[in-house]
């Protein structure tokens, strides 16, 4: 059992290394992610990540907006260039950049593709750059959740970047002009992805800017005032209204896994189906799943794919950090939180 284990872990370790090409970095990638989900998740019910209102180690503590801001650009950058990766089981570099190869990988890509990877830089470029510029003004956070966002966010939009182009770029022929399933429920299941996708996007970012104002008005009024910054919870922070806020505490977390999951239906109907479930070897004849050891050979079902996996640790790492959040409402604001404050964490009438 013990030698099993070992050898298990020394695949993943030579997966990592590149010894079994993009692929084999690709499936040690979606192991660990898997491994992750049964750690994260509970950990977060456990532990509250160091940031926001619960940024209390203020020992190596980074400027919010800065370290905010750098660790989610990664996501796009790993994910345009994962986009570019070929597809190979054989040993290679994952050092090299070119920008040339990333922009006629995108073109390369069938329609609907192209539609769902520009869904993910609109997404991650909000959530990156413009809800920093936005934001007026993030708490410090401790170093280690801008570390470990990062190689959270470049493991995750690498393998999605990898999975959604699906060794398409490199076959040099022509593919389904859509891109999409021929089939009836295809287009419809595709265009009702991609508005939820968007109406979530929307939500998500409207539920921020009422945060952002409750923020910019408590500054204003600490200009007016003294200037010094008060330590009292109940003066920093407001119970917010309108829009969703009126059902749950943080609309936003639904908001974002509404738009995730509305990308993860559109998914579905993308033909051929990125490698696995249609084996991308008849798409790359010189392609060989066979070769890979078992421990690296993609994992099968669509519940492990990477956008799938991507919303399932959302979830898991978000869900724990709401629940907490909404009894911090209630124990900060007590009566006026009863009043005021919504009755439901994240779905309304469920939780």
């Amino acid at each position: 059992m013990a030698s099993s284990a070992t050898s298990y872990l020394t695949h993943l370790v030579e997966g990592l290394q590149g010894q079994y090409g993009t692929v084999g970095l690709y499936a040690a990638v979606q192991r660990l992610f898997v491994g992750f989900g049964f750690v994260g998740g509970p950990g977060s019910c456990v532990i509250d990540a160091p940031f926001g209102k619960f940024g209390t180690w203020k020992r190596f503590a980074v400027h919010g907006d800065i370290g905010w801001m750098l660790m989610e650009i990664v996501s796009p950058l790993a994910f345009l260039y994962g986009l570019s990766l070929p597809l190979n089981t054989s040993s290679s570099s994952f050092l090299s950049f070119a920008p040339f190869r990333i922009v006629s990988a995108f073109r390369a890509l069938p329609l609907a593709r192209q539609v769902l990877a520009g869904a993910y830089l609109v997404h991650y470029a909000n959530r990156s750059v413009i809800s920093s510029i936005r934001n007026p003004g993030r708490a410090r956070m401790n170093i280690i959740i801008p570390l470990l966002s990062a190689l959270f966010n470049l493991a995750n939009g690498g393998t999605i970047g990898v999975w959604l182009a699906g060794g398409i770029p490199q076959t040099g022929q022509a593919v389904a002009k859509s891109g999409l399933r021929d089939a009836g429920w295809a287009k419809p299941l595709f265009f009702l992805g991609a508005v939820m996708w968007a109406a979530g996007l929307c939500s998500n970012i409207y539920h921020d800017e009422v945060l952002y104002n409750i923020k910019r008005e408590k500054q204003a009024k600490e200009k007016k005032g003294k200037g010094k910054e008060s330590s009292s919870p109940k003066d920093r922070y407001s119970i917010p209204q309108g829009g969703l806020y009126r059902f749950v505490s943080h609309p936003s977390y639904s908001s974002e896994w509404f738009e995730w999951l509305g990308f993860l239906f559109a998914t579905f109907a993308l033909a051929p189906g990125p490698v696995p479930p249609t084996p991308v070897s008849s798409l790359i004849p010189s392609l060989s799943l066979k070769a890979l050891p078992s421990p690296l050979k993609p994992l099968k079902g669509w519940y492990l794919q990477p956008p799938a996996l991507f919303l399932w640790q959302e979830i898991g790492a978000m869900l724990p950090r709401a629940r907490s959040g909404h009894a911090w409402y209630r124990k900060t604001f007590g009566k006026e939180w009863e009043e005021k404050g919504a009755k439901w964490i994240v779905f309304p009438g469920v939780y």
